[in-house]
């Protein structure tokens, strides 16, 4: 398994595409100049099936910063076409900086479902104190979740259509779009994307006439096959816009978090951040 991640849209501290053998673990900074300064926007996530560079995987090769199926021409935008659909199981955290003594300075992080999901995970803290909304909070069990969970039949808008991230190149299972992503991602889909405020996935990426809490918790995406399948086993993740109020743990700058990702068969590699 390969650890990948971004930080600030960009790579962060650590290097790219980390290898980590079954059991063991890799650790990861969340601060830099000597922790002065904090990570924002930092995303970790999953690669299998890679090859000896990390790059070419089964799982997980969506692309981002350094990554290998991310065609790069000077002067033109950066090229996903050859990655994989951006679904993967997230680890996204903006930390604050380590020596920041002012009241109130916290870690905010969640295990994001919101683009989709690929492999199964566990996150626990220790070392700090962690709260989920006014819950004390010490780890988030979905080592069950499952793509066989994945709705093969979703009813979206006018048109239904499976969820199940398929690779066209192999015919094999790699993850599970969310209801928004498969609506306005452009890769390994039948149909055209949409804007994410569109008419039509608008609903479904609590965007548009939609992107407020109430009218997305009033709108059709509760209603979606991929909520309750997800939350089954998984019911505190980040499963869909405006789900922060379920799924959003705060932490002292204290905390050390470990997660795992699940291989989906058999044995467990870590990330220790």
């Amino acid at each position: 398994m390969w650890i990948a991640h971004i930080a600030g849209g960009d790579v962060g501290p650590d290097e790219q595409d980390v290898k980590i053998n079954p059991g063991q673990q890799a650790k990861f900074l969340t601060a830099t100049n000597g922790g002065l300064g904090g990570l924002t926007a930092t995303r970790y996530w999953p690669k299998m099936g890679c090859d000896s560079t990390g790059n070419d995987c089964s799982i997980g090769d969506s692309g981002g910063p350094a990554e290998g199926c991310v065609i790069r021409i000077p002067n033109k935008d950066d090229n996903y076409t050859q990655c994989a659909p951006p679904v993967d199981s997230k680890f996204e955290a903006t930390f604050a900086a380590p020596l920041d003594t002012a009241a109130g300075a916290r870690d905010v992080v969640d295990m994001s479902l919101v683009d989709g999901y690929t492999l199964p995970f566990k996150l626990e803290t220790s070392g700090g104190s962690c709260q989920r909304g006014v819950t004390p909070f010490e780890s988030l069990d979905c080592s069950e979740l499952s793509l066989s969970q994945c709705p093969t039949s979703e009813t979206l808008g006018s048109s239904t259509r499976d969820l199940r991230a398929v690779n066209p190149k192999t015919g094999e299972l790699a993850g599970c779009y969310s209801p928004c992503k498969k609506l306005t991602d452009d890769k390994w889909n039948e149909t055209m994307p949409e804007d994410a405020d569109s008419k039509d996935a608008g609903p479904y990426c609590c965007a548009g006439s939609y992107g407020t809490p109430d009218k997305c918790s009033a709108g059709p995406v509760m209603q979606t096959n991929y909520l309750p399948s997800v939350k089954a086993t998984c019911p505190y993740a980040y499963a869909y816009p405006y789900d922060d109020h379920i799924a959003t743990i705060a932490c002292t700058t204290s905390t050390e978090y470990v997660v795992t990702f699940y291989c989906p068969s058999q044995g467990t590699d870590q990330l220790a951040v």
